[in-house]
């Protein structure tokens, strides 16, 4: 018990409450974040696109004129008054979902080859009447069976995820080419990088002696 004259201790703190960045990052995947990404990611490609033609014609030193892509999206996304955390969020979900879309394709492709070769076997089966020749296509029929079951588990997505990789289907093409533009300014800026290099290790000309 605390003596006479004394606070009594501090009771246990509540836990903190998700700040309202944590709860915008929690927050599903939508259309209207899709639009936002478009957005900022081409604003911040066309400021680095005309900065590298800028250097191009005009020259100069490269590094100094052109932004790294990060620095580009947050002055488009202060610009277009976007918050920063949540376009960093959505950025990275739309690589995780354009990754597992990728990945539940090449499995839907894997499913249809392994169930044709069950038919096949199944066929055979079917035909073979050598009991060993039975036997053996029989396991193999047993374990292509349980490769089948364990693929059609694993290629069921959550209803939340599928939502999500069905709303980013539609913008697919506009990410896929986004990403070709941030592609060739990569290209373009190493080339500008190694012609800079190119020119500074060449022996500059000496004065003529009088």
């Amino acid at each position: 018990m605390a003596a006479c004259g004394e606070e009594a201790p501090p009771s246990a703190a509540h836990p903190a409450s998700p700040s309202a960045a944590q709860e915008a990052e929690q927050r599903p995947l939508s259309a209207a974040d899709v639009q936002m990404f478009l957005a900022v990611r081409g604003k911040a490609l066309q400021k680095l696109e005309d900065a590298l033609s800028a250097v191009e014609q005009s020259g100069g030193d490269v590094l100094a004129h052109v932004q790294e892509v990060t620095v580009a999206e947050r002055d488009a996304a202060r610009a277009l008054g976007v918050e920063w955390r949540r376009f960093t969020w959505v950025r990275d979900q739309i690589g995780r979902l354009l990754t597992a879309q990728r990945q539940h394709e090449d499995q839907r492709l894997l499913l249809g080859e392994l169930t044709r070769a069950k038919q096949d076997l199944t066929e055979q089966l079917a035909a073979a009447r050598d009991p060993a020749s039975r036997q053996f296509l029989e396991a193999q029929l047993k374990a292509l069976t349980a490769q089948l079951e364990k693929l059609e588990h694993e290629e069921r997505i959550p209803a939340p995820r599928a939502a999500e990789m069905k709303l980013l289907e539609s913008a697919r093409a506009e990410v896929a080419t986004l990403q070709g533009r941030q592609d060739r300014i990569q290209h373009k800026l190493q080339e500008l990088l190694q012609r800079a290099a190119e020119d500074s290790a060449k022996p500059r000309p000496t004065a003529e002696a009088r």
